[in-house]
């Protein structure tokens, strides 16, 4: 009895199930939402030390120095020595001492004046006869002799006015070299050029050409005396009837009115 109930039921509710209309789907779409991301961390730092930096500083008050003045000192100065000057004297030149003297009028002028011993130093030769010639010209003159004392070379002084003098060999060649100069053919009305050995130190040399500018006379010839010393020589001119001293220092000559 209780089955058949239980399946009369079952019918029942069957049949019912089967009358009711039937149910559309419903197809629904999901979308998953995203996870919003996690928040970016913050990489600056805390803080902490800022706010204890962050002071505010109450000057302090400044003040204007007075400036002092110092006092002046002068120095007092001590000499720790006092200078004396001595002259040196001038060493007194030995006569004795030379082996060889000025000889004729040559020792006259030689010992009756010490600063011509100074300059010139003991004799070198004996003075020896020799041949000369001289030249006057604008400025001064020229000395021609055959030989140097005992040096067998020709000589030739160009002597200025302004008391100096300059010194050449005597290179001039008979036959080799031209007996007029190269240039003196410029000669101004009363002048002449100088020829032969004195022309060609006259020609060749800017010194002596200009130093002593046109001849005013021919040249002329003579005897002489000479005699070397240490520092320079001795030459008594006949012509002249003069002694020249040229000192090799400085080149200074002197003309000294002594007959030999």
């Amino acid at each position: 009895m209780g089955r058949l109930a239980f399946a009369l039921l079952t019918l029942i509710l069957t049949g019912c199930t089967g009358l009711q209309p039937t149910a559309t789907p419903v197809v629904l779409f999901v979308t998953a939402t995203p996870e919003p991301p996690p928040p970016t961390p913050n990489l600056s730092p805390t803080p902490v030390i800022a706010p204890l930096l962050n002071l505010t500083l109450t000057p302090r008050a400044t003040s204007t120095p007075t400036p002092v003045r110092l006092p002046t000192l002068t120095p007092t100065l001590t000499p720790s020595f006092t200078a004396t000057y001595t002259d040196t004297p001038e060493p007194t030149f030995a006569l004795s001492a030379c082996t060889l003297v000025p000889q004729g009028g040559f020792a006259a002028l030689y010992s009756r004046d010490a600063a011509v011993q100074q300059a010139l130093g003991c004799a070198q030769s004996l003075a020896v006869p020799v041949n000369a010639a001289v030249q006057d010209f604008e400025n001064g003159r020229m000395v021609w002799v055959s030989a140097l004392g005992d040096i067998p070379t020709g000589t030739i002084y160009a002597i200025f006015n302004t008391g100096q003098y300059l010194r050449y060999a005597d290179t001039w060649v008979e036959g080799v070299d031209a007996v007029q100069p190269v240039g003196g053919e410029g000669a101004p009305s009363g002048r002449l050029a100088p020829i032969r050995g004195f022309g060609k130190v006259w020609a060749l040399n800017a010194a002596a050409r200009n130093g002593l500018g046109w001849a005013l006379g021919a040249e002329s010839g003579t005897g002489a005396q000479v005699q070397r010393f240490e520092r320079g020589e001795m030459i008594y001119i006949g012509a002249l009837n003069q002694t020249y001293i040229f000192l090799a220092q400085g080149g200074v000559w002197r003309l000294e009115n002594a007959p030999f």
